[in-house]
């Protein structure tokens, strides 16, 4: 099985995360072959400032994830991330022609192709067009509606977008590391993919992902995503103001915040914490409280982005599913409980990747939700490769196709 595998590439802010796993066409699950790491300095809240920087991260990464798989990567699945990233609801609608007034896949490629004819800057770029509702002679709550009967087609689509020359900048990142470019994915859209339950997804949940510069939020609302949303501020802020707080260094900081960090009281530890000064030489000591006191702001302003953005949504009341975590920001002590008394009784869970196999307890942690995301997103909703376009699939065809394709490739 390992000379038919994907490689799932998470380019964030400090780190590049390479994933490589094949596909068990018989269990349905993803089998874990290698994981690799790379620092990374290339970035600034999740876009390109550094190709070379960027370009040496990913090979790091992937060398380290093809060592353990034992397998050469040719093409990567990667993320787009920042805050360039933004969603419209478009509408497109479409007759059908023909006597017996039969919808076919034609017609759904058709009028969700209508919806993407958007005028759009020559700045921006389609990420993704995903269908949310389908109406045929103006029935709403449409599922499939091919081998339906009807004289007009509608249907409401999610256009997730991108600056042009943010997204070119990461495609010469992994041109110029030597690999093809297999698909491209929104970030927020792969860690949903990893860590959600069919079931969280069909009741109504949030997916929040807590990166070192960024915060991505998606809201699911039976079984189909509805809002997206972006903060340009993570977790590594508040390494910054321990940093600054503390007068230490930044890696002494982000030991201090993994270690000893809490978002509540509750999680806080009793006794002094010994750290090193920013000579790297000098021991300094600090109480729970006192760092307590340095995060608490920088938590406060995450967590009123995220029940914030959920109110503004429109959908606060619609999420029983609760809220889910991902991300490396979602490790900090009592940051469920905090999340929990700001949104007033909705529930807060830490996902981590599910459903896997082989090395799987390489990637159990949050942290790499995307980039098992990616490739579990590729494998649900394009069988062809064709990641611009998702009406190239449809949803009429698409076990069809993607059973095709599994017999191809296996």
């Amino acid at each position: 099985m390992k000379d038919k595998y994907f490689c799932g590439l998470d380019v964030g802010t400090s780190k590049v995360c390479a994933v490589i796993a094949a596909f068990d066409p018989v269990d349905r699950q993803l089998n874990i072959l290698g994981l690799g790491e790379a620092v990374c300095k290339g970035l600034r809240k999740g876009v390109v400032v550094n190709i070379d920087d960027t370009r040496q991260a990913v090979v790091e990464a992937i060398e380290k994830a093809e060592a353990i798989a034992e397998v050469k990567v040719k093409d990567v699945i990667i993320n787009v991330n920042g805050y360039h990233i933004e969603g419209h609801l478009q509408q497109g609608d479409t007759r059908i022609p023909r006597s017996d007034r039969e919808i076919t896949e034609e017609d759904v490629e058709r009028v969700i192709n209508s919806a993407r004819a958007v005028p759009l800057s020559s700045d921006r770029q389609i990420i993704h067009s995903i269908p949310l509702d389908f109406r045929v002679d103006n029935q709403s709550g449409v599922v499939n509606p091919v081998g339906m009967e009807g004289n007009h087609l509608e249907v409401e689509v999610l256009l997730v977008t991108g600056d042009s020359s943010l997204i070119n900048n990461l495609d010469k990142c992994i041109a110029r590391a030597g690999f093809g470019i297999q698909s491209k994915i929104a970030t927020i859209l792969a860690p949903a993919e990893a860590v959600l339950a069919p079931e969280e997804k069909a009741l109504g949940c949030a997916i929040i992902d807590i990166g070192e510069e960024t915060v991505n939020l998606a809201i699911f609302i039976e079984g189909q995503i509805k809002y997206i949303g972006h903060n340009p501020i993570g977790s590594n802020y508040i390494t910054t103001d321990l940093a600054y707080g503390l007068r230490t260094s930044f890696a002494e900081a982000k030991r201090i915040k993994e270690d000893y960090g809490q978002a509540d009281k509750k999680s806080a530890l009793d006794g002094e914490i010994e750290y090193l000064g920013v000579d790297g030489q000098t021991k300094y000591s600090a109480n729970s409280e006192k760092i307590y006191k340095i995060i608490k702001p920088r938590v406060n302003e995450i967590v009123d982005f995220i029940v914030g953005e959920i109110v503004k949504s429109g959908y606060k009341q619609l999420i029983p599913g609760g809220i889910i975590l991902s991300g490396g920001g979602s490790q900090l002590k009592g940051i469920c409980r905090t999340i929990e008394e700001r949104a007033e009784g909705i529930q807060v869970r830490v996902g981590r990747p599910r459903d896997l196999k082989g090395e799987s307890d390489l990637v159990s942690e949050p942290k790499y939700a995307t980039a098992v995301g990616m490739i579990e997103y590729l494998l649900r909703t394009n069988a062809s490769y064709s990641f611009q376009d998702l009406a190239a699939v449809g949803r009429g065809g698409f076990f069809e196709k993607l059973k095709k394709w599994i017999d191809e490739m296996f």
